[in-house]
């Protein structure tokens, strides 16, 4: 049976053996009592995004990278393998107000104890017309971006957008970004974005965006909504394959 995991109670966490990304340190710069989102996907792995929750302020960056480097000489000299440093945990990364003081700081400190990591995030993209957040992108070796949805009509029903997240905006700037890799999440159930009609306008954006590659993924932990289901392979697959034959992305798919 699939379970829900619990928010991340430190700065540093992992490493993780990730479907996508090898052995990852996981980088949460989100307080640690809540989840703090500018979505509220209806599959997320952390359950809802309530609007309700502890006063606990966010650590600037010069406390966050103390912590960082305290973590990271300690898995240092445990040996541990590294062989990415990721920005996700409690929520969405790119809202923290010093993301690019910390992604500076946090290439710093790779160099000096993992220096063949890669620095990576995955982000739900609602940020990304933002200044300071699209330099920041631009010092990742690794952007994993968020697009589940091929029209605004299913970002809305799936991704429940908050505060001023504006479709628009996010594809815009999904535009400009440099090599990304965009992530899509297809379900079914209560909720389903596996509908040909549906994928035929989400292929089309795809192509409009013209990411270096694309991850086809389904829940692989209890959603927040729990009569989501997953997604059978072979429906993935078919998804992936039509993407590739009608755009020449690749895409790859876990399930």
């Amino acid at each position: 049976m699939l379970r829900q995991i619990d928010l991340q109670t430190s700065v540093v966490y992992g490493p993780i053996q990730s479907r996508r990304l090898g052995s990852s340190l996981g980088i949460n710069p989100l307080p640690w009592s809540y989840k703090l989102c500018s979505s509220n996907c209806v599959y997320c792995q952390y359950g809802w995004t309530v609007s309700h929750h502890p006063t606990e302020a966010i650590k600037r960056a010069p406390e966050l990278l103390a912590l960082i480097e305290e973590a990271f000489q300690e898995h240092a000299e445990q040996g541990t393998p590294v062989d990415c440093i990721t920005l996700a945990g409690n929520g969405e990364p790119t809202l923290h107000p010093d993301l690019e003081e910390l992604v500076i700081g946090i290439k710093r400190l790779r160099d000096r104890y993992f220096p063949t990591a890669k620095v990576g995030i995955f982000s739900d993209s609602t940020q990304v017309h933002r200044p300071h957040v699209i330099r920041a992108l631009g010092l990742l070796d690794i952007r994993c971006m968020k697009l589940d949805a091929g029209d605004e009509a299913m970002w809305r029903t799936i991704n429940l957008p908050l505060g001023d997240a504006d479709w628009t905006r996010m594809i815009e700037g999904l535009m400009r970004l440099p090599a990304t890799i965009l992530q899509s999440m297809f379900i079914q159930g209560s909720y389903d974005n596996t509908q040909d009609e549906h994928v035929n306008r989400w292929i089309e954006l795809v192509a409009s965006i013209r990411p270096t590659s694309v991850q086809v993924y389904t829940v692989d932990r209890a959603p927040a909504d729990q009569d989501i289901v997953k997604v059978p392979r072979a429906r993935l697959q078919t998804i992936a394959s039509r993407l590739t034959a009608q755009t020449g992305i690749p895409a790859e798919v876990y399930d």
